[in-house]
């Protein structure tokens, strides 16, 4: 979902209170889309302190947005880009003094300023103009003439001539939207005053433009009927989708009308209607609210769900009631007093994961395709298994040629034989085809059978091994595919890609790009490549610690590295071991110290076992436990790969981890 102009409007008004007079302190890019302020503002009431605030400025094609965060963003690269360093460099210490948003567009500005001297009253000032306009998105930096110092997007002549974006060119805004009436353009309709004969005439007009496509492009399927909250958005300015369906549904009740139903009554009131939202946006009257909807048995399955609370998505968000949803079950509405907090709730770091998802693209792709090629693998040595039959049939047609050669001669492509090793109840042989080569005889056909058995035997005395092989390194491959859905931060998930790279699907110092790709595609992560990579054993960042609610210390790996260091550098033997059964994931150790661990300390560290696993999202999970001294590496098993016994299972809920997490 898009912002709209009401959305940025509640917003302005919002930061006007809480901004104004502000001092930006500190400036990052979390991603490569976004840009991060931080602004301490004074506040105005008696005996209250001022208040440090984060403000996310965003221009990403599908999340632009501007609104303040509850906590700092989370940077992707450590290295400031040249453009943060040009914000540094004029904006660190000047304080906000302006918020503007032009009327019905999606842009806001940030005016900013400072003194040229301690001894003059003479202010210089700044425009920080954010442009939420879907993937035109762009953050601009201007000096007060208006003359643009940098932007997030350098626009050059060679992609919009009519409105360059780049230093030392002078801004323009926005073009205004226009609408196409009769083959003309005009601007769009206003919506604090639009009458029920002006919708009227644009729906004429696109029933007559409708009618024309259709008989001459001549479509073999009938064109869906067009809808009137597209009419509203394609004429009426500030209409986004979502503002056009709600006019619709509190005209008809249903967000999908189409224009054919309209009538004069219907115009009149939807003209009633779109006045009174916009009537909303000119008398400041905010209602903001986030629409939520509950997941699906699907989506609960396939996503790390982390409370009964989380089973909720966001669907859509408003700066005024929105009604067009009240009609289904599966939809929550929740108010709130701000604006800012709906949308930072809304989009939950949806960048940050946005960002993080392309980080870890790269390496799933890689996991992904090897996994395939074990698990095709897998099938492939069962199916040489099952051939121990075939070969106790070849050696069968062998003895039986041999017992009979006086009877087989050459010609024949089949023979009859009475089989002497299996007898009936009653003592009666049983018959048994032998398809026979007709250029040997009885001795060359049994050569020929006992040849084949020979070499089944050979082979099937090698699968056992190429199983066990096989199974250790898919063993690895779900492992390492777990790290890296449990990685939380680019740091995480360099350690995974380091994990990668040490087990030879990242051969050498290959970055993940289409080499590596194309390496991994054709299956270049087995043996030849194992011994590649391995001369630096990578580190896998530090083990979380955490305190149970009887005071026990609690380690938990969050991936194999960490998973080797808390097993069998942090725990001694008599501390206890907690793994998800049957499933990749964290190891958690309790430290004893000596002392019994109760139940409940077991069961949160049971939890924590769970939610750090691929059981996540379940309901329930078996966890197994035992003693570290039961504890052993696998043979030929990489970093945190281990087997145990003398384990006890418990069941453990991993939403239950959620709140001591977060405490």
């Amino acid at each position: 979902m898009y912002i709209d102009a009401f959305t940025l409007a509640c917003v302005a008004d919002e930061w006007r209170k809480l901004l104004i007079g502000g001092r930006i302190d500190t400036i990052i890019q979390p991603t490569e889309h976004a840009v991060a302020l931080q602004c301490y503002a004074p506040s105005f009431q008696e005996g209250v302190g001022g208040k440090n605030r984060w403000i996310y400025l965003s221009a990403h094609p599908q999340l632009a947005r501007a609104h303040i965060t509850a906590l700092k963003p989370q940077k992707i690269a450590n290295e400031p880009p040249a453009f943060v360093m040009l914000l540094r460099k004029h904006l660190e210490g000047a304080r906000i003094e302006a918020i503007e948003q032009p009327r019905w567009e999606r842009v806001i500005e940030i005016v900013a300023g400072y003194r040229k001297s301690p001894e003059s009253d003479e202010r210089i000032r700044f425009r920080i103009i954010i442009e939420a306009m879907g993937r035109l998105s762009n953050i601009v930096f201007c000096d007060e003439q208006g003359m643009i110092l940098g932007s997030l997007k350098r626009v050059g002549s060679d992609v919009n001539r009519y409105r360059v974006i780049a230093a030392g060119v002078p801004y323009m805004p926005p073009p205004p939207l226009q609408r196409t009436l009769a083959g003309q353009q005009l601007p769009r309709l206003e919506p604090s005053t639009v009458t029920a004969a002006q919708l009227s005439i644009c729906a004429s007009d696109e029933t007559v433009l409708e009618n024309e496509s259709t008989h001459a492009k001549k479509r073999k399927k009938s064109q869906e009927e067009p809808r009137l909250w597209q009419l509203l958005s394609k004429h009426v300015a500030g209409c986004s989708p979502i503002v056009a369906r709600e006019a619709v549904y509190r005209t008809t009740e249903n967000a999908e009308t189409p224009i054919s139903q309209a009538d004069q009554n219907l115009w009149d009131e939807l003209a009633w209607n779109i006045q009174d939202l916009a009537q909303g946006y000119d008398n400041r009257r905010w209602l903001p609210q986030m629409v939520e909807r509950q997941m699906t048995a699907e989506e609960l399955q396939t996503s790390f769900v982390a409370s009964g609370s989380d089973r909720y998505v966001p669907l859509a968000f408003a700066a005024y009631a929105l009604e067009q949803y009240s009609t289904r079950s599966d939809i929550r509405t929740r108010q709130s007093p701000s604006m800012n907090v709906i949308l930072d709730e809304y989009f939950a770091r949806a960048e940050w994961r946005d960002a993080l998802d392309g980080l870890r693209g790269p390496l799933r792709r890689i996991l992904q395709t090897n996994l395939d090629r074990c698990q095709r693998k897998a099938e492939l040595l069962q199916q040489e298994m099952a051939n121990s039959e075939e070969a106790a049939r070849y050696r069968l047609y062998g003895e039986l040629l041999l017992a009979y050669q006086q009877e087989v001669t050459q010609g024949p492509s089949s023979i009859v034989l009475q089989n002497y090793f299996d007898q009936a109840d009653g003592g009666d042989t049983v018959a048994v085809t032998v398809p026979l080569d007709p250029r040997f005889d009885g001795v060359g056909n049994a050569n020929r059978y006992f040849n084949k058995y020979h070499k089944l035997r050979r082979a099937l005395g090698l699968i056992p091994a190429q199983i066990e092989l096989n199974d250790l390194e898919l063993a690895t491959l779900k492992q390492l595919m777990t790290d890296l859905k449990l990685a939380e931060n680019a740091a995480e998930v360099a350690h995974v890609r380091l994990e990668v790279q040490a087990a030879g699907y990242i051969r050498g110092k290959a970055l993940i790009d289409k080499k590596a790709l194309k390496a991994a595609k054709k299956g270049k992560g087995g043996k030849q490549a194992k011994g590649k990579g391995k001369s630096v054993a990578p580190g896998g960042g530090v083990p979380l610690h955490m305190q149970s609610r009887d005071g026990f210390t609690l380690l938990i790996g969050k991936n194999s590295r960490q998973n080797e260091e808390v097993t069998f550098r942090q725990a001694t033997s008599n501390d206890l071991w907690l793994h998800a059964r049957g499933v990749s994931g964290a190891h958690v150790i309790i430290k004893a110290a000596g002392r019994d661990v109760p139940r409940s300390t077991i069961e949160q560290a049971a939890s924590l076992a769970a939610y750090y696993s691929e059981a996540r999202g379940s309901t329930s999970a078996p966890v197994d436990y035992t003693l570290q001294r039961h504890v052993r590496h696998m043979k030929g098993g990489g970093p945190g790969m281990v087997i145990f016994d003398h384990e006890q299972t418990i069941y453990a809920e991993p939403d239950a981890a959620v709140q001591m997490l977060k405490a």
